[in-house]
């Protein structure tokens, strides 16, 4: 072999090699996800998988337990982490989003943001190979899927307990927040509680937006506002996730009633909403969502598609054509209030966590545990 021919096969080794570390670039189109042709996500299988994970911030805890699932999926996986959990704000989520397109990362996860600011960020992505996916938000035309709760059910879960809670009778509020997700159990709720037909004896006797900055005092100085009106002649507060809840819950504390005489109820579940409900507090019930059965099924959807290489559509696929996975909430209350000390999935028995099978998912790494305010 000359030293031409040699260095002509050193050079095709090399760019072999250079193609493998990026990922198999693929010919194949979909057209699942937006009204075009999006090239599939590039298939990775001689190296970790690079996956990128963008959040709005870690104070609710929500926020924290997706988080959290993430590390477990990215260390059980044996993939790289690219994160901003912490990205609040259009220009702070856009910037992020940028970065990690820059960055050339396999996947980009984006977990309960503002979608529709990020649609071209979105499709560029796509467009260079980089699967995109959701947890607990919007669907976006270049999202491969979603995974949450129907939240309009949610909300009509809670609504029919509240309903049956004062027999079908007496004074309701609701303290709404007018993000996506979250008013859309409100507007349920609403429709429920206004139903003359079914329940003429209820009225709604408040509705409010809670402002995107400071709503924790707003949902404070609502619900005080509300028991000067009506003092114990107001029944429930239905509060569209809980922290305002939690804030609704303080406030009637504070004005001297007891859950006995206006209670409160939230979704989302967690720890300072079981501590409430465990200490006798006015806020008496959450629907309990499955954050980490959302964060757990989006990785698989993920390794479905960029490391086993099944298409959206082909197949195999557990992509639906809606690209929206629904997983079932709980209604939890004192009755069925998990331990303190429990992992997160206790809360879940009736739907998907089985404490008998060892092997499965939920017992990976170190799962999300049920602490008390006093720790």
């Amino acid at each position: 072999m000359n030293w031409r021919k040699a260095a002509l096969s050193i050079g095709l080794v090399c760019a072999v090699l250079l193609v493998g570390s990026v990922g198999s670039a693929s010919n194949e189109m979909e057209t699942i996800t937006a009204g075009t042709p999006l090239p599939m996500p590039r298939v990775v299988k001689d190296r970790p998988l690079h996956v990128g994970y963008i959040g709005p911030e870690l104070t609710a805890e929500s926020c924290q337990r997706n988080w959290h699932q993430t590390q477990i999926e990215i260390e059980h996986r044996k993939w790289k982490l690219s994160a901003e959990p912490t990205a609040s704000g259009v220009p702070v989520q856009r910037n992020a989003l940028q970065t990690l397109i820059q960055k050339n990362v396999d996947a980009i996860v984006l977990q309960y943001i503002e979608m529709e600011p990020l649609r071209d960020l979105i499709l560029e992505a796509r467009k260079r190979g980089i699967g995109v996916y959701c947890i607990d938000t919007e669907l976006r035309p270049g999202v491969l899927i979603n995974v949450t709760i129907p939240n309009g059910v949610a909300g009509a879960m809670m609504a029919q307990f509240v309903i049956d809670r004062v027999e079908g009778k007496g004074n309701v509020a609701i303290l709404n927040q007018t993000n996506h997700i979250l008013r859309q159990r409100c507007y349920v709720a609403r429709a429920l509680f206004t139903s003359k037909v079914d329940w003429p004896n209820l009225s709604l006797v408040g509705f409010e937006d809670l402002p995107s900055t400071g709503w924790e005092k707003a949902a404070f100085d609502f619900t005080t506002a509300w028991l000067q009106k009506y003092g114990d002649k107001l029944d429930a507060i239905f509060a569209g996730f809980d922290t305002p809840g939690v804030f609704a819950a303080r406030a009637v504390e504070a004005a001297g009633f007891t859950k006995e005489q206006v209670f409160v109820t939230g979704v989302d579940g967690g720890s300072e909403a079981y501590d409430m409900i465990r200490k006798g507090s006015p806020f008496i019930a959450t629907t309990s969502q499955p954050f980490e059965l959302y964060t757990h099924t989006v990785f698989g959807i993920i390794d479905e598609v960029q490391v086993k290489g099944i298409a959206p559509g082909a197949k195999g696929s557990s992509i639906p054509k809606t690209r929206t996975i629904y997983s079932d909430a709980v209604i939890t209350t004192e009755e069925n209030l998990p331990a303190v000390g429990s992992i997160i999935h206790e809360v879940f028995r009736a739907t998907y966590y089985d404490p008998a099978k060892k092997n499965e998912w939920y017992f990976w790494g170190k799962p999300y545990v049920i602490t008390s305010a006093a720790q």
